[in-house]
Formats: structure tokens, sequence, C-alpha cells
């Protein structure tokens, strides 16, 4: 079966269980049929899921161990065709096609070699005396060449020739003729091959023309004879990157591999002109997609040929696959996703005079100087007065570009701490030696130093917005006190707690109401007024206001409505207190 046909995982499953489940009836015993799959790298992915199924169903014993519904999965097991136990050859043109992925792992893998020239000259040979049609080695060879090792192609040449009324084959026929031409087309690694690597001299044969055709050269029949041997290649180089179609790709592989191969050119002016012709098919692209001008892409296979008027030689290259465009990608991004981080946090002062160029050209390289002090490790307590000042100058700098230090666990067990955003990898080449680190103890030094001012600047920014009027002739924590009316006295802000007890006793005096009997009306309570020298001192009546609010005890707390799904229980004040 052909899994290209049949794309869909229905038609490509009912395929499948349909031979593997029939054997032969004609002959004596029924063999298994052997089902061959071609053009496997043509199949999707789903297509290939339903043929690891298939592979993977286990057997009734295998079932019994596995599972407990045993009875009911017998009768589903046979009507899925149960257990596999016959082989599937499936053929493939590229192995490193992403839906062969997971079916690379459990196949056998067989590497079919081309076929080589002289078996396929003496099969053709032989094929052409059976019918009649004399052919001399050297056509038979050059026909070979054409259709590069082309069973079909060379066999239907054959055949057409034969049909024209030829009963003798030269090899002026053969390249004149276009059947055998069906696919042109090489891959990448075959194309940076051909680029780099001078083609080997072969023997001519008697009657052997060693020019190429006219049609491989895209050439017509009068300018062939004018050309060289060099000329002859760098058509040809021409003709094969146009075929290729992946000019992008071609180009990359250009770029990544030229500069690892032999070169003899102590003044690397080879190299200047190669790195000329890239700029050169830049400019084209630019000018071709941008301005719409679709003109000049005819120019664009000639940087492949110029690369191998430059670069071409008798040793054979070791070329690796691109990946340079890949990996500045993946640098570009997390520099950007850095820079974006860094800004987004800053401070607005400091933001306003910091652009993402600006920082990447400028600040960062020098910022990283300043973030690396010389710090004792021990407690900020033993610091001088100068330390502490550094120390302070250092964590408000952090905090202007919204820096700190995050402890993380590498895989051997050990914690280390690291700069988070990391502008390390930003303005550092890796090629550098790196600066000096901070040790670990400085690093958590700073790191708490950062948390308890961020604190600091919370508590300060909550209590501007919702507490007293703050002295505004006064900064920093010295804020945090008010005047007492005497002259050159202050008092310190009651805390936060203490402020929503008063709050709370406040609102519990306001929302105090008269006492009412059964039907509404007020109850009027004769009270005896006390002397002035047994009057309750305000603070006793301060206090008997905020225990009516919190429940006449030292315990306040504050309800939260919500919901719990954990074990509840019924709890009392009584029980707390």
């Amino acid at each position: 079966m052909n899994a290209s046909d049949d794309r869909s995982p229905e038609a490509f499953r009912t395929r499948i269980e349909a031979a593997t489940q029939m054997e032969s009836v004609l002959g004596v015993g029924g063999r298994p049929n052997c089902l061959v799959i071609d053009e496997i790298d043509g199949a999707p992915t789903a297509a290939i899921n339903v043929l690891l199924g298939i592979l993977n169903r286990k057997g009734p014993q295998e079932a019994d161990q596995g599972g407990t519904a045993v009875a009911a999965g017998g009768r589903r097991r046979r009507a899925e065709g149960g257990l596999l136990t016959r082989p599937i050859i499936c053929i493939c043109n590229d192995q490193f096609t992403p839906s062969l992925r997971q079916l690379k792992q459990q196949a056998l893998l067989l590497h079919v070699p081309p076929t080589l020239p002289s078996r396929l000259v003496q099969r053709l040979q032989e094929i052409s005396l059976q019918h009649g049609m004399r052919s001399d080695p050297g056509a038979l060879v050059a026909l070979c060449e054409k259709t590069d090792n082309d069973i079909r192609a060379c066999i239907n040449t054959l055949q057409f020739l034969y049909g024209r009324g030829r009963r003798e084959l030269s090899v002026k026929a053969v390249q004149t003729t276009h059947v055998g031409l069906k696919d042109q087309r090489k891959g990448l690694f075959s194309v940076w091959q051909e680029v780099f690597q001078l083609p080997r001299t072969q023997r001519r044969i008697v009657g052997q023309d060693l020019m190429l055709p006219a049609h491989a050269l895209l050439l017509s029949n009068g300018d062939k004879g004018s050309l060289t041997l060099a000329s002859q290649r760098f058509y040809h180089i021409l003709r094969v990157t146009t075929s290729a179609g992946e000019h992008e790709k071609v180009v990359q592989g250009l770029f990544d591999n030229f500069l690892r191969l032999r070169l003899r050119d102590s003044s690397l002016s080879t190299v200047c002109c190669a790195l000329d012709w890239l700029a050169f098919d830049d400019l084209l692209e630019q000018a071709a997609h941008r301005g719409q001008s679709f003109q000049l892409l005819c120019y664009l296979p000639f940087v492949p040929a110029a690369f191998h008027v430059l670069f071409a030689s008798s040793h054979v290259p070791r070329i690796t696959f691109p990946s340079s465009q890949q990996e500045a990608q993946t640098r570009m991004s997390q520099t950007r996703n850095h820079i974006q981080t860094l800004v987004s946090g800053m401070a607005p002062t400091t933001r306003s005079r910091a652009t993402p160029q600006a920082l990447v050209l400028d600040t960062l390289c020098l910022l990283l100087d300043v973030l690396a002090p010389k710090l004792r490790p021990v407690s900020t307590q033993l610091y001088s007065a100068h330390e502490k000042q550094q120390l302070s100058c250092l964590v408000g700098t952090m905090l202007a570009y919204s820096l700190t230090y995050h402890q993380e666990r590498t895989p051997d067990g050990q914690y280390l701490y690291k700069l988070e955003p990391n502008v390390e990898e930003v303005c550092r080449f890796p090629e550098l030696p790196a600066r000096k680190p901070l040790t670990y103890q400085a690093k958590q030094l700073i790191a708490r130093e950062i948390e308890m001012e961020k604190m600091r600047r919370a508590e300060a920014l909550a209590w501007a917005r919702s507490g007293p009027q703050v002295d505004q002739g006064s900064s920093g924590p010295a804020s945090l006190w008010t005047d007492s009316g005497e002259k050159g006295t202050r008092q310190p802000v009651p805390r936060n707690h203490e402020q929503r007890l008063e709050h709370i006793m406040t609102r519990a005096t306001v929302q105090e109401q008269p006492e009412r009997d059964f039907f509404g009306r007020v109850v009027i309570r004769k009270v005896a007024v006390p002397s002035r020298e047994v009057e309750a001192p305000q603070k006793d009546a301060d206090e008997w206001r905020m225990g009516v609010a919190v429940g006449r005890s030292e315990v306040w707390f504050r309800f939260n409505e919500g919901v719990s799904n954990a074990v509840r229980r019924s709890l009392y004040i009584r029980d707390l207190l």
C-alpha cells in the first residue's frame, strides 16, 4: 500500500487491519500476507499514530496481568484484531521527517545504498539485448548520469527511444533527449556539497562528450560550444541552486560553513569577497520584498555560484546544518525579555531617563560595577558609618532599577543567589571572563536589606494614604513623628493596631443606640450624677468603649466573610478568652 494515497486515519486503519488479518488461500498451507507500506514519510502524524497503536497492542497474557477487566476486554481485542505477529515493512525517502520520530524508536532501520552505476549499466545492457536494441557502455553510463542512477527513469528512457524506432543507443541521443528528467531537485546537503567540492574527474569513454548537456546548463544548443569546463560548473551550480527552492536556507548554510573550509588565501581576500556577496544578497531580498521589485529575485542564485568559484576544492568538506540564525534569534528574544522586565519594574523617575538602547549601550555595563562593592560578610551593626552609607546607596540603586537577588537551588543541591533580572547576560560577551562575583554572604545581606527597605517604603506609603497628615518639613523615618503642640517636642504616632482600635472604638460609640422596650419605646433610666471628686477619668471611659467594641477583653480580631471547605466546628468567643 502507498501511505500517501489514503491520508485519513480511518482509511489507513482499515487497510492495515485488512492486510494483516488476511491469509493466502491458494496453494498448500495458508501463508500470512506481508504488508509493505511505501512512502511512509508522506503519511500524516495521525496515520502514524494509528500504526503505532496497532503495533503496541497487548496480548492476552499481558492484558491479564495488566488489568482486571479481562473478560470484557477479550471480545474487544478480537474485534480490534488481536496481537500483531508479523512484521510490517515501511519504505521512506527521508527518515528525518517529524512524523516518523516515534516510529523510528520502535523500528529496525535498514539503510539501502544507492545503486552502483556499474551494476545498473550491466543490467540495462541485458534489458537492451533482450529487446533487440544495441547499446554501448558509454551511452548507458551517460544515461545513468543523466537520471542520477534512477532505475525507473533509465528503463522509461530506453522504452521511449525504442518506441520511436531507434534500434541503436548513442551518447548523442541520450544527451539530446529530454526524457528521464523526472525530478532534478536535490537536498540541502547535496547542494552545499556541490558548491564547496569540485566534481571528480571522469575517464573519457569513446564516443562520450564530457561537456554537460545544454538543458542541464539552462542554455541553448548554440551557446554551449563556447563554454569552458569552469563555465559549465558555474552554470551547473546555478541550475542546482535554482531547483533547490530554499534559497534562504542554502545561503544560511553557506554562511555557517564557508569559514570552516581549508583556505589557501593568506590575505583573506576571498573571505571579504564572500561577505560582500552575502551583503549583496541581503540588499536584493530587501529591495524585492519591501519595494515589491520581484524581478530582482532572479539574481539570488548567483550567490552560491560565486561561492563555488571562490571556495570549491577537491577536499571533502565537513558540512553542518546551519544553526547560528536560530541561536541569534533565541538570544535576541531573551535579551528583549530581560530589558522589558527591567524597564517595567523601574521607578518612574529612573524610567524617564533610561531608554532600552541607552540601558544596553551605556548604563548596564557600568551598573554591574556599581552593584559589586566591597562589603564585609559581618552583621550590619558592626559596619562603620561609611559602610552603612555605601550599603544604603547600593540598596537604593537596586530598588530604582528593580534589581534584587533570588536564591536558587542547583541540581547538585547547592544554593546560589542570582541577580534577577539577570542583566549580566545582556551586556557581557560569553567569551569574556566574568566579573569577580560577590560572596554568598554579601548577596544574602543585600537581599535582606532590599526586602526590609521595601517593607519600610510600603508602610510609609500606607501611612501617608490612610493616617493623619505627615509633617511636611520632615522626610524619611522622622516623618512618622508629629508635633505635640509644645514647642520643640514631638510625640510618636500611634501604631497600626492602635489606630484600628481607635477607629473601632469611635464607630462603636457612634453606633450606640438607646435602650428600647418590647413595644419600641425608649427606656429612660435615672442615673445618679456623680460629683467631680468621684468622676471617672477620660482614660477609663476610653478603655470601657474599647472593651465594648472588642468584647471587653485584651483579645481583638477581624472577621472576613467567606466560604471554607475545611472541617468546621462551633466555636465561641468565651472559649478563646
